[in-house]
């Protein structure tokens, strides 16, 4: 069984357009997931934008109606309202800090026991807190905010 030159043309023939077949195949599914990537990379600024519309969208409530929110808003613009205190305390004592650093540090620095304890204790509430709000910010989804970024509304 002798193969003649023109079966060996047609089976290379065959053979070349199996291999181009399967590299057409590749293409077309490298273009499909480039496809699939860019989309998902679109959804991704998508919901950038909608979380940035929904925080707009609280500021803005919160600037029109914080002070008498309906009862389903209630509790978060009472929370609001705390968190503006206490940024607006710690601006203070920043403030104070800067002004006078060794006046302020005399006039705060515990000196019984009791107080480096109590002090000790204050510091760590202050580090769980921001732990939590920061694990709370990872969990929704929410970018924590920069110093620069954590001024009251």
């Amino acid at each position: 069984m002798a193969i003649t030159v023109e079966e060996l043309k047609q089976k290379a023939i065959n053979l070349g357009q199996t291999g181009l077949n399967m590299a057409q195949t590749g293409v077309d599914k490298g273009i499909q997931l480039a496809s699939v990537a860019k989309l998902k990379a679109l959804n991704v600024k998508e919901e950038a934008n909608l979380r940035a519309a929904y925080a707009e969208l609280g500021r803005l409530y919160f600037a029109d109606h914080g002070t008498e929110p309906e009862d389903a808003y209630a509790s978060v613009c009472s929370q609001i309202a705390d968190i503006q205190a206490a940024i607006a305390a710690n601006n203070a004592k920043i403030a104070e800090l800067k002004v006078a650093p060794e006046a302020a540090e005399a006039a705060e620095t515990p000196t019984t026991e009791e107080e480096i304890q109590a002090a000790v204790d204050e510091a760590e509430s202050i580090v769980d807190q921001a732990a939590a709000a920061f694990e709370e910010s990872i969990a929704s989804g929410e970018a924590a905010p920069a110093d620069d970024e954590a001024a009251p509304i």
